[in-house]
């Protein structure tokens, strides 16, 4: 037993060959090479980063500011004292510090935050509830005691909805001449930032470090950049690359962060930030990005123009992750294994790795091999994936923010930084020695140096383990071949262009393909590079290539001349004789002159035979002894007709004699075109115990080879032993979606059973609610610096900005979708795509990407602002007019009964019940039409609603789901509403309107000329029309009624002065007096006796003349509870409010009563009833119940009135936390892109 810790293999070199390299070429491993780091952010001050060249940059706009100019007085400015000079000009903008924070350090903060608050309410609760009111002998003793309740209701409410808004700073940039000087302001206390990428820290708390990456005026203000990183794992991927003290690969690299992980997304990359860190890219040498998604097209789309053109023309070897979603075949990810000019890494993990990193407890039992979840080729297009290999995994350095220097991480993730810190040390060694380089010339030395793992297939590990020595050695041997620098675009005659041979299904399978295979050779990424020109002339003069295979089953020539245009050749591919599995080899080209110089090009070829068809609906595969990290593959071809399979997995060893469980993962995966594989795919890890049985059911599409793979985890220790049977499942529907027109005339579907009987019983549900909203408005306009320009140096990227708005009921969470645009990001025609959106009030509530998920809203107008990018501004107007989806849950689903008959259907009969259907019989039923009634509350004209309908009839004891998964689906298009029917109106004799035709024109002039002066209460110019109209309806009680709300606001305002009256001296204030004497007019001209019987009295509402005294009634009711509310506002803590209270009383209730909200408000703020006025602000919401009453609040309104509540209490740590959420509720502008 060794007791000697295995340091080197916490981040391994050996198996790569680099620790050779470094013993013969220990000075300054990496120092010419900067190898750009596409990822969630590097900490600068993290271990094996602080004392290291590391540039940060923000490339998805997270972090992105935008300050207005601002005028600053005596050099002061928010509380702030600036030292300015005269021709300084200043910025603005206010910023939340959580917009900028990572979702694990917010967590953190916020946990804390709120922890803390949590103790501060229970000491204000218990402080409340010790206070009590006993002996209640008056109204104010009662009022108290209720307050007190209140108060302490009120603290509970607010600890229960306690969300923490943390800091928000003041941002204020001083542009002086050519620099910029930022200062981030927080409670008057300024922290200078002067210096471009300078690193400083938040707080002790959030330990997040940040940095201003980038600088840029446009016509609307200064963009600012603030860079901070979006999690752990970019911190530790560049350590891998380039620690100084774990040490990293190349520790003497530098590091140049491009954060393309989008913090507002949760660290999801977008296209934007791809693109412009593919730009930022150009003057590095080595590029790694661990990050990747399921692609629908390989070879397609704006990345990878761009990948193509930063490795063929900027001659840069971008390395990236091939992908964690193994162990199935053609589960690599997007760019890592769908770009050619990409070099694709999968990852290894080896017996000194799992014994330093894992702890494994006895090494002996495991292998080295792929981490089972190492995603494997071949791609959709032929290629084979993976290109090389390197460990993957490594305990090292990450940020400060996790409060722990190193951690472990593993996956491909981990293995391409491995990787390209092998090929930084292979250019550095180039540059040293002064041997120029190229992009493909490095490839070919890395691929045809890379050393094959035992056990491994091509698909796993590509050419194999990189090494280092052996690869800086080839390239230094070739280095006067201009050839290797000529690289190769080998394609098949098939739909698209395949990158290689790839059958799979079983008629492609059953008899010889003859393939024609095309080879073009490319001088540079644009064909005319000047360094290429001798390459060409030599490659011209001696294209002698001998071509050659492994395998027996690929026929071809032995020899190819190729000239400078390329050349056709048929080769044959004969599977017929091949036994069911996977078989692959590759065609390969060398120089016949030189066969030293290892393979020129090659052309992948992959077979994946399936098991001959049987007509049985089961399928036993057997038992299987699985040795250690082994994954057992089965291709199967499901039958016609069925949609599911049950799988079933059975632990084989022996019980009682090993109670340990072993973890498996079974996975199971179909290729259909233009699908990714993550929408084909079910993977299951399986905690497996001796004897014990696993059902799972995975939906298929019959005819089309599944692989069913199960695979011992890598790590598993022990006897493994498992048995696996498969049973075909499955209802075929007509149509297989139902879409229910409006016409009301149901939906009839057959279901056919073409694999085995089964049981049927239909059960649908309408579940989701989608809006279709168009535009309100569309921008286009190109986008300013140098960062969104592309590599050519000259295009410039546009934007297309459309807004959009969609009105809540309730609050709830909508999904925004852009049908048109959503599930492809790699491949997308698109620069990128997203939305934004918002509150009323502007606060930003959530971001939706490519794959867009669900936004709690609010109720109130929802804005979505939803921005696409292009550089051909053509290709953006196609989109102006776009319609996005706004997807909801119904709060009730609705479901849909099934007829036997149309004729039950339409009656309301017998419904379809469980029966039987037999192998190749059918069943007939009808679906209904769902009742208007049923529909969502807000459902309008062309909504739609989707849901599933399940056809099998599920046993509670059936052993899996029992059904398809996932069901089929049902869209319900919303019909016009119902007119509604007129209820028969009750008769009321007609009375004679004596009024002449001039009367009636006089009273409609008087009416709407009231109508207008109403809109002027409080505003200049109010008088003017209150004297013309005065003049001839002085008793009118509506325009005395807007008298006495004009006098309210003015009160303490100068009046108006009169036109024409230039000598007369400024008209005095409004006073309360003037507003009392003018609502005791308004109150004197109505008969209060009069107005009392008639409200007391039951009339005859068949009268015509009634009906109208009862109209005149309530509006002089209505009038009068107006202007006495108002009255009990002025008198407020004076003599005279209790009598004047009583007075309004009579005629309308004010507590509880919103349209009365201003004056219970007013009045329990004078009694000091702070308990019972949190309360009542609590009760008014949004304020929308307040609309036409004494006071109209708006929600802005009632956090002002909650704050200076908290205030008055002494609360001054919740009135800064309403405060901090009156910024964010009230921002002036939309967030930046």
């Amino acid at each position: 037993m060794s007791t000697s810790f295995p340091s080197p293999s916490l981040l391994p070199h050996f198996p790569t060959s680099a620790s050779t390299y470094l013993t013969s070429h220990p000075t300054l491993p990496g120092s010419t090479i900067t190898c750009a780091i596409l990822d969630t952010g590097v900490d600068p001050c993290a271990d094996g980063m602080s004392d290291k060249n590391v540039t940060i940059d923000d490339c998805t706009g997270s972090g992105d500011v935008l300050l207005r100019k601002v005028e600053v007085k005596d050099g002061k400015f928010e509380g702030y004292n600036l030292s300015l000079e005269s021709s300084d000009t200043i910025f603005h903008s206010k910023k939340a510090l959580y917009d900028l924070l990572n979702g694990s350090v917010l967590k953190r903060v916020k946990n804390y935050n709120k922890e803390q608050a949590t103790i501060k309410f229970k000491q204000l609760i218990s402080e409340a509830s010790e206070v009590k009111v006993e002996n209640v002998k008056s109204k104010d003793d009662e009022e108290k005691k209720v307050n007190q309740e209140d108060l302490k209701e009120s603290l509970q409410q607010m600890l229960k909805s306690y969300t923490d808004p943390g800091p928000i700073y003041d941002i204020i940039t001083i542009k002086r001449k050519d620099t910029y000087i930022t200062y981030l302001g927080l409670n008057g206390e300024v922290g200078s930032v002067k210096e471009l990428g300078v690193v400083y820290k938040f707080d002790t708390l959030t330990n997040s470090n940040y940095g201003l990456s980038s600088f840029f005026e446009e016509k609307d203000g200064l963009r600012l950049t603030i860079t901070t990183d979006a999690g752990a794992h970019g911190t530790h991927v560049a350590n891998i690359v380039s620690s100084t003290t774990s040490p990293g690969v190349a520790s003497s690299a530098s590091i140049k962060s491009l954060k393309i992980g989008d913090t507002r997304l949760g660290s999801m990359e977008t296209g934007v930030g791809v693109m412009r860190a593919i730009k930022a890219c150009e003057d590095c040498e080595v590029v790694n990005m661990s990050y990747g998604e399921a692609v629908a097209l390989q070879e397609r789309g704006r990345v990878k123009h761009e990948l193509d053109r930063l490795a063929y023309s900027k001659n840069v070897l971008f390395l990236a992750s091939a992908g964690n979603n193994g162990p199935g075949l053609s589960t690599v990810g997007a760019p890592g294994g769908m770009v050619d000019s990409v070099i694709s890494v999968g990852a290894w993990v080896g017996e000194e790795m799992m014994e330093a990193q894992y702890s494994v407890r006895d090494v002996a039992l495991t292998k080295e091999s792929t981490y089972t979840w190492s995603s494997v080729g071949p791609c959709h297009n032929g290629s084979f994936g993976v290109d090389i290999i390197a460990p993957g995994g490594a305990i090292t350095g990450v940020p400060e923010w996790c409060l722990q220097k190193k951690q472990l991480m593993n996956g491909t993730s981990m293995s391409s930084p491995n990787a390209a810190g092998c090929v930084s040390l292979i250019c550095d060694g180039l540059k040293k020695e002064g041997i120029k380089w190229t992009s493909e010339r490095v490839r070919k030395g890395v691929f045809n140096t890379a050393k094959k793992v035992e056990g491994l297939s091509v698909l796993q590990e590509g050419w194999g383990m990189i090494q280092v020595e052996e690869a800086f050695e080839w390239i230094k041997k070739f280095k006067d071949v201009a050839e290797e620098d000529v690289r190769y675009d080998v394609t098949i005659n098939r739909v698209a262009t395949p990158k290689g041979v790839y059958l799979r299904q079983e008629a492609e399978c059953s008899k010889k393909q003859v393939f024609s295979v095309t080879v073009n050779p490319q001088f540079g990424y644009d064909d005319v590079s000047p360094e290429m020109q001798d390459a060409r002339s030599k490659f011209e003069m001696k294209c002698k290539l001998s071509l050659s295979t492994d395998e027996s089953w690929v026929t071809h020539p032995d020899f190819l001349l190729l000239v400078h245009n390329g050349r056709n050749f048929g080769i044959e591919v004969d599977a017929t004789n091949l036994a069911p599995g996977v078989h692959t080899c590759r065609l390969e080209g060398r120089d016949a002159d030189d066969l030293t110089r290892g393979v020129q090009w090659y052309l992948p070829i992959t077979v994946v035979k399936p098991l001959p068809s049987s007509d049985s609906p089961t399928i036993d595969l057997g038992q299987i002894n699985f040795a250690p990290s082994e994954r057992r593959r089965f291709f199967l071809t499901p039958p016609q007709g069925a949609t599911f399979a049950d799988i079933k997995v059975k632990d084989c060893r022996p019980m009682g004699d090993d109670a340990s469980t072993r973890l498996m993962v079974l996975h199971c995966l179909q290729i259909t075109p233009h699908t990714p594989y993550r929408d084909r795919e079910e993977q299951f890890y399986l905690q497996q115990t001796p004897g014990n049985t696993t059902v799972k059911s995975v939906p298929l599409v019959g005819g089309v080879t599944l692989e069913l793979c199960l695979a011992r985890y890598w790590s598993a220790l022990g006897f493994t032993e498992a048995s696996i049977e498969v049973t075909w499942r499955g209802i075929i529907p007509s149509p297989s979606e139902i879409t229910i027109s409006p016409g009301g005339a149901g939906t009839h579907v057959r279901v056919m059973s073409h694999v085995a009987d089964e049981v049927i019983m239909p059960f649908c549900k309408l579940d989701k609610w989608e809006t279709s909203l168009r535009p309100k408005s569309s921008v286009i306009s190109p986008f300013p610096g140098d960062r969104n320009v592309m590599l050519d140096g000259k295009t410039r990227v546009q934007g297309l900005t459309l807004t959009y708005n969609l009105k809540l009921e309730e609050g709830t969470d909508v999904i925004f979708k852009a049908p048109l645009l959503n599930g492809y990001l790699y491949e997308s025609e698109y620069e990128s795509q997203m939305g934004m959106i918002y509150s009323e009030g502007k606060r930003l509530l959530g971001v939706v990407d490519a794959y867009p998920e669900k936004v709690k809203c609010p109720k109130g107008t929802i804005t979505v602002r939803f921005q696409v990018r292009h550089d051909d501004v053509d290709m953006l107007k196609k989109l102006e007019d776009m319609t996005l989806i706004a997807e909801r849950n119904m709060s009730k689903s609705v479901s849909l009964a099934a007829y036997a008959t149309h004729g039950d259907m339409l009656v309301g009969g017998k419904k379809f019940g469980k029966r039987i259907i037999q192998m190749g019989n059918m069943a007939s039923m009808h679906f209904e039409v769902p009742e208007f009634s049923k529909m969502p509350k807000g459902a309008s004209e062309g909504d739609v609603l989707r849901g599933k309908v399940d056809y099998e009839f599920t046993e509670k004891t059936a052993e899996g789901e029992g059904k398809m998964p996932g069901g089929y689906n049902v869209t319900y298009i919303v019909p016009p509403k119902p007119e509604k029917k007129e209820e028969p109106k009750p008769f009321v004799s007609e009375v004679k309107d004596e009024r002449s035709e001039l009367e009636k024109m006089k009273e409609d002039l008087r009416d709407w000329k009231v109508t207008r002066i109403g809109k002027k209460v409080g505003e200049k110019g109010f008088d003017e029309l209150y004297e013309d109209c005065k003049s001839e309806w002085s008793e009118w009680l509506p325009l005395l009624k807007e008298r006495v709300r004009h006098l309210e606001k003015m009160l303490g305002k100068k009046g108006e002065e009169k036109k024409g009256e230039v000598d007369s001296p400024p008209p005095p204030p409004v006073e309360k007096k003037d507003l009392l004497s003018s609502i005791d007019f308004v109150v004197k001209l109505i008969d209060l006796d009069a107005l009392a019987i008639w409200n007391g009295t039951k009339h005859d509402t068949t009268d015509g003349e009634v009906n109208n005294k009862k109209k005149e009634m309530e509006a002089q009711k209505k009038i009068l509870e107006d202007v006495l509310g108002r009255k009990c506002l002025a008198l407020i803590g004076e003599e005279g409010f209790e009598e004047s209270l009583m007075e309004l009383k009579k005629w309308v209730k004010v507590e509880g009563n919103d349209k009365m909200a201003a004056l219970e408000i007013e009045s329990l703020k004078a009694k000091g009833l702070h308990g019972s006025v949190l309360k009542v602000v609590k009760r008014l919401g949004e304020g929308d119940g307040t609309k036409g009453g004494l006071k109209e609040y708006k929600k802005s309104d009632l956090l002002k009135i909650k704050g200076e509540t908290l205030g008055a209490l002494g609360w001054d740590w919740l009135v800064e936390y309403e405060k901090k959420w009156e910024v964010i509720e009230g921002m002036k502008d939309f967030q930046e892109f």
